[in-house]
C-alpha cells in the first residue's frame, strides 16, 4: 500500500467542513479543479449506482454508502497528472501503471478522513475483476466487497455511454453486450443480471 505522504496535507487536514456530506462535497471540488471530465463521470455513476442499489433492495444505509463511495470513487485521480489523465491516445505500459495507482491514492486519502473510513477499501477494490485479474490486488469473487463490485459494473457503463477524447459514447445496448461479455470475469454474474434486467 502506498504510503501517506504522497497526499498533500491540505487535502487531508485542512478540509474546511466535518460532516461526511461537506466533506465529500469538498473532495468534488478538488477533483472538479484536477479534471472537470472526472467530476462528471464520477457524478453520473452515483447516480446509476444508486438505481442500481436500490433496485437490488439493499438496506438505506448501504445505499447512503454507494452513493459517496460512487461519487468518490476517483477521487485519487487527483494524483495523476492531467496529461496522462487527458491523452487522446492508447497509454504507454509505464502511463498505464501511473494510471492504475489512482484506486490506491483513493485508499489513502478516504483512510485518513474518519467520516469516509468505511467507504475507503470499496473505492480501492472498484478495479478488482471477479477472477481475479483486477488491480491493485487481485482480489476475486467475494472477496471484493459488494460496494466494489456494484462501482466495478456502473463505472464501466458510464464511461462506455459517455463520449472520450478518443471514441464515441456506445448505445445502451453496445454497452449492455460488453457488460454481459464480461460476467464471470470481469463481473459478479448475479450482479450483470440485476443490472441489465433494470435496464439502467
Amino acid at each position: 500500500m502506498l504510503q501517506n505522504s504522497i497526499i498533500d496535507d491540505e487535502i487531508i487536514f485542512k478540509y474546511p467542513c466535518n460532516t461526511r456530506l461537506e466533506i465529500t462535497n469538498y473532495l468534488l471540488t478538488l477533483i472538479h479543479q484536477h479534471d472537470v471530465d472526472t467530476a462528471k463521470h464520477s457524478c453520473n455513476v452515483a447516480n446509476i449506482a444508486v438505481r442500481f442499489a436500490k433496485r437490488l433492495n439493499l438496506s438505506s444505509q448501504m445505499i447512503k454508502d454507494i452513493s459517496f463511495a460512487a461519487l468518490l470513487h476517483d477521487i485519487g485521480k487527483i494524483k495523476i497528472p492531467r496529461q496522462i489523465l487527458n491523452k487522446p491516445e492508447k497509454l504507454t505500459k509505464s502511463e498505464f501503471e501511473i494510471m492504475q495507482r489512482h484506486s490506491q491514492y483513493g485508499f489513502v486519502i478516504l483512510n485518513q478522513i474518519h467520516p469516509l473510513q468505511d467507504i475507503a477499501e470499496a473505492v480501492c477494490c472498484h478495479h478488482e475483476k471477479f477472477d481475479g485479474n483486477g488491480y491493485p490486488s487481485g482480489k476475486a469473487g467475494d472477496e471484493i466487497p459488494l460496494i466494489a463490485q456494484i462501482l466495478s459494473i456502473t463505472d464501466v457503463y458510464e464511461a462506455l455511454t459517455s463520449d472520450r477524447t478518443y471514441r464515441k459514447a456506445m448505445t445502451q445496448k453496445e454497452a449492455f453486450q460488453v457488460i454481459n461479455s464480461g460476467r464471470e470475469t470481469h463481473f459478479n454474474s448475479v450482479l450483470v443480471n440485476m443490472f441489465l434486467l433494470g435496464g439502467c
